[in-house]
């Protein structure tokens, strides 16, 4: 799924005058002349002061006067700057580099080579937003060889950022981490917050694309705290945004993505950006359609594409939304609303590419226009040449006349045909698509057990492994930088992830050896208590650490006739749950009972609880419903499934009981032995 990461560009400015108000300004512009005019208007054109076009170009030829009038250069180089920053606004961005160009002499003839550097900076961005990326990077190699000669730390930093950000979009996601680990040293060299968040968000990018998710996680979170010590309330938007799309992405903590997002919306809303709110709108809703609330997600989905219809945000955000809403719509069993909006999806992604291609062409046209002389016929000679035209039109009609009246009746002919023909064919695929349809759902339904299993493999497996990827690769790149609780607290990580991945591939070897008929139904009679206490006493200590009592009420000399094994393995599972999914402090309680030719086991716990919805589909294959612990422990819902199938297999039964936030009690039978065993 699309993702919209938020990024910084970062523009230098440097104050070429004292600080003045816009009414001082005008006052001066108004009522002096020569040389404190021109300063004047230079300094209201830097502040952005000047909307009007025509009022910035008449500034502009009027410094140029007064600057040639005094042979003031520095008021020429100041001039081309300023034209250079009103076309780069305007979005002319090749202009703007031609007048940028025409400033880096004139600062270099007056030694002002700080504004040579910034200059620079505005050539490679200009590029960037050209999508001429090579040249991009060149410009700010040549602002690195300023800062770098002038000892300008504070704007050094913020170059490596811009060559960071044109790495990620050149896909050359090291390079990128490269010049942010530069950016991020220099700002903590410095005590640069701001600068170093910037460069803490572009690292979380560059290991986000690179597909380091918790590496992204680490710089998210410091980039997080560095805007919220700065107070910087829309970067810190930014931030959160991002750390929602990983969390999302992870598939097993939608819950926090989803407050990720909604704590970027709030930011965005306080702060009046309805264009970033826009933007984390759509995450939000893919949030919600990933958790299954497809109503919530449908309606936030409306909501967005409407803001960005009607305030024109650009075919990229729209086209995302329709293709968001097409998915919920088929997620709902729409299907006639989810292909109109999927013809919608269309439409405005064809129209993006056509805007690009369009873009582009509009660029070489302007950069190779022909010179209206050069392409002119005089007047009488067109004038003698349209009549000649327009008199062999005229007799070319006459003659196609008949003809074309003849092609006008096959054509009606045809059309009326391929009409019937095509009412035909539509009925026929009709009647196919139905066919189709229910053999999609019996085949989906025959699937669901070889899907589950590769989705815990993608999803379950993927999430631990990458952790212990991330926090590895971290500790092997940066293991100098971290503090010692950090250290300690990535390699305790470690440790629960691994413990993770070693449950979960039991489970899965259990499940497995099911499925393939390698472990058989092979009853024999024993007391229950026994795996009782062997059970017991194998997760007292992950109680013990969760504060969790455990209570037995087991009669002596009760036993059953079935396989010991599969028995141990779903009374490990039931007991394993009800101490991930109750409190600290809680307690769990195991009971057996017998009646009649069956025993009763039951494990009972004081936990979260479960609802309605949960319980329809605790033992199914294909269920989608996943939960983390209370202390968020890690969940694949296949224990549940393997302790099903075990029951079964020992002609018992398996239940649950629950209600939300009261606890669960979890229970099924196994045959008793007779009396005579």
């Amino acid at each position: 799924m699309k993702k919209i990461i938020l990024i910084f560009l970062v523009f230098l400015s440097l104050d070429m005058f004292g600080l003045s108000e816009t009414d001082s300004l005008n006052n001066i512009i108004q009522e002096q002349y020569g040389i404190p005019k021109a300063e004047a208007m230079l300094r209201m054109l830097r502040l952005g002061g000047v909307d009007d076009t025509a009022t910035c170009k008449g500034y502009i030829r009027e410094i140029m006067e007064i600057a040639q009038q005094n042979e003031r250069p520095d008021l020429r180089a100041k001039a081309y700057l300023a034209e250079g920053d009103r076309l780069f606004d305007l979005r002319d961005y090749e202009q703007a580099v031609l007048n940028y160009e025409k400033a880096i002499p004139c600062f270099t003839d007056i030694d002002s080579i700080q504004f040579v550097g910034e200059i620079y900076n505005s050539i490679g961005l200009a590029y960037y937003f050209q999508g001429e990326f090579e040249k991009a990077i060149g410009s700010q190699i040549e602002a690195v060889k300023i800062y770098e000669q002038t000892g300008n730390l504070p704007d050094l930093t913020l170059i490596y950022i811009n060559m960071g950000m044109v790495y990620n979009r050149l896909e050359d996601y090291e390079s990128a981490i490269q010049f942010y680990r530069r950016a991020s040293e220099i700002a903590a060299e410095t005590g640069d917050l701001l600068r170093l968040g910037n460069s803490f968000n572009g690292l979380g990018t560059g290991h986000y694309n690179a597909g380091r998710l918790d590496s992204a996680k680490v710089y998210y979170r410091r980039a997080e705290s560095m805007f919220e010590q700065t107070n910087n309330q829309s970067r810190l938007a930014a931030v959160v945004n991002n750390l929602g799309n990983i969390y999302t992405d992870e598939g097993d903590s939608l819950e926090l993505g989803l407050a990720y997002y909604q704590r970027a919306y709030r930011i965005y809303e306080q702060d009046g950006n309805l264009r970033n709110q826009v933007f984390v709108m759509e995450g939000l809703g893919c949030a919600y359609t990933e958790l299954g609330d497809y109503e919530k997600a449908k309606d936030i989905f409306q909501d967005g594409l409407k803001l960005a219809i009607d305030n024109e945000y650009g075919y990229y955000i729209i086209q995302l939304y329709y293709e968001d809403l097409a998915r919920v719509y088929e997620e709902i069993g729409n299907i006639e609303q989810a292909y109109a909006t999927f013809k919608n999806y269309k439409i405005y992604s064809d129209s993006m590419r056509l805007e690009e291609r369009l873009y582009q062409a509009a660029a070489f046209e302007k950069k190779y226009e022909f010179r209206k002389n050069e392409v002119l016929i005089s007047k009488l000679s067109a004038e003698k040449k349209l009549a000649m035209v327009q008199i062999e039109k005229d007799k070319a009609f006459r003659n196609l006349g008949g003809f074309a009246i003849l092609i006008l009746l096959g054509i009606i002919t045809y059309v009326s045909f391929a009409n019937f023909h095509r009412k035909r064919m539509n009925r026929l695929l009709t009647e196919k698509k139905i066919q189709i349809e229910a053999q999609r759902n019996e085949l989906a339904q025959m699937n669901a057990s070889k899907t589950k299993f590769f989705s815990i493999i993608a999803h379950d497996l993927k999430n631990p492994i990458h952790t212990v990827l991330g926090y590895s690769f971290l500790l092997q790149h940066d293991y100098d930088r971290f503090e010692d609780w950090e250290r300690k607290r990535y390699a305790g990580d470690i440790y629960k992830s691994t413990n993770n991945i070693f449950r979960l591939l039991q489970n899965l070897l259990d499940w497995s050896r099911v499925q393939t008929g390698m472990m058989k139904y092979a009853p024999t009679v024993f007391e229950l208590s026994s795996l009782q206490d062997k059970v017991g006493s194998l997760l007292k200590p992950i109680a013990d650490q969760k504060n969790i009592r455990l209570n037995y009420h087991v009669p002596g000399n009760i036993h059953v006739y079935a396989t010991p094994m599969m028995v141990e393995t779903v009374l490990r599972n039931l007991l394993g749950n009800a101490i991930k999914f109750t409190p600290n402090g809680g307690s769990v309680s195991v009971s057996f009972t017998r009646a009649e030719q069956y025993v009763t086991c039951c494990v009972e716990d004081t936990g979260v609880g479960m609802a309605k919805e949960e319980l329809n589909q605790l033992f199914c294959i294909d269920s989608k419903i996943k939960k983390k612990g209370t202390n968020n422990e890690d969940g694949s819902g296949l224990g549940l499934i393997l302790c099903s199938e075990f029951i079964q297999l020992n002609k018992g039964k398996i239940w649950a009981q629950s209600e939300l936030g009261k606890g669960t009690r979890f229970c099924f039978t196994i045959p008793a032995a007779s009396d005579d065993a």
